[in-house]
């Protein structure tokens, strides 16, 4: 079946509070949906959404990349089309995911059956609170209460010693039923890691995502030795590549933005991977459209197993293109029916 036209969607939502990301705070959740349609009229959706950090250059080159990919699909055969041609990861995995969207609507099967995955319902979320301010403890409190075992924050932002205080107050607060999913996003000195991880061993910690700021194989390793809960990379991963990070078993979870790596196919061939290295791997968003996160979550799904992944983030919007991930006790439900499930609000497939 060829592909009969493309057709783009820009989108701008605002959020209910500011995310704080890597390098930059965010309002509001910029992207581009892609719909490839068949000569059926049928169509599958894909979500570009570059990360916050990227900028305006960033977004802008997502976007050049992804109308040139759709200027060029029309009157190719769904299965001809090389996703190595699309440049750029963030567009090439809104391009994948639009065709693998299409091809298993077609095939009547859930995006995550023609992944390979069986019969699943839904998958484990962590809960994203946010930063480790003020108001973290109502956040969590009102986490626990909606059934998440899970949730993660941001650190790295206060002193070591105030914010292992705090976390120490949470924890109390929640009585240690909350697990703890901790992000520095690059902050700390090794010294600085080592006396914040040092300090916290007591509390109910699932793991910390990149805790140095200039990291390398060895200290990573160094401070993976040193803790009982799992040590994590996202953007670091970049610097390592994965034949150096599984080969010296230097931490025991990846982080992981299919945006980032270029695609569902792409994403489930670093997991196998990861797997055979003994390393976890957590699919992760950074407040993506409904249609993004919902790719992710099916994605999630033909990983298989029960980690939590972050993917509920949907909460943060204001308001979304299409219909909002159903979160229910720490479980985010993948939507019934062929492909993604779902489509943009004002369409009919």
């Amino acid at each position: 079946m060829a592909i009969a036209t493309c057709r783009l969607r820009s989108y701008a939502l605002p959020l209910v509070r500011p995310w704080v990301a890597a390098l930059t705070t965010i309002t509001a959740r910029h992207g581009m949906l892609i719909a490839v349609t068949d000569g059926d009229g049928m169509t599958g959706w894909g979500d570009c959404a570059p990360l916050p950090s990227s900028g305006e250059a960033g977004h802008g080159r997502a976007f050049d990349a992804l109308k040139t990919a759709a200027a060029q699909m029309p009157g190719s055969e769904i299965d001809a089309i090389d996703l190595e041609t699309v440049l750029i990861p963030e567009a090439r995995w809104a391009v994948e995911t639009a065709l693998l969207d299409l091809a298993s609507r077609r095939s009547g099967l859930p995006l995550h059956r023609a992944l390979g995955a069986g019969k699943v319902k839904s998958i484990a979320v962590n809960a994203a609170l946010g930063l480790l301010d003020e108001g973290c403890i109502g956040r969590a409190k009102a986490a626990l209460a909606s059934g998440f075992a899970i949730a993660k924050i941001k650190v790295g932002v206060d002193s070591v010693e105030a914010e292992r205080l705090h976390l120490c107050e949470l924890a109390a607060a929640t009585d240690g039923k909350l697990r703890l999913r901790l992000d520095a996003n690059r902050a700390w000195t090794e010294r600085e890691a080592e006396r914040f991880l040092g300090g916290i061993g007591h509390l109910p910690i699932d793991g910390v995502e990149e805790p140095l700021s200039s990291p390398s194989l060895a200290s990573l390793a160094r401070l993976q030795r040193a803790v009982m809960f799992a040590l994590a990379i996202d953007e670091s991963l970049s610097e390592f590549g994965t034949d150096a990070l599984f080969a010296n078993q230097v931490v025991r979870r990846l982080v992981v933005k299919p945006s980032r790596i270029g695609g569902l196919g792409p994403t489930l061939r670093l997991a196998k991977q990861a797997k055979a290295a003994g390393v976890e791997v957590v699919i992760t968003s950074v407040v993506e459209s409904a249609i993004g996160v919902t790719a992710a979550a099916h994605l999630a799904a033909a990983l298989g197993g029960d980690i939590a992944h972050g993917l509920a983030t949907s909460s943060w919007l204001a308001e979304d293109i299409a219909p909002t991930p159903v979160l229910a006790e720490g479980r985010l439900a993948l939507p019934g029916g062929a492909g993604l499930g779902i489509f943009p609000q004002g369409e009919t497939a």
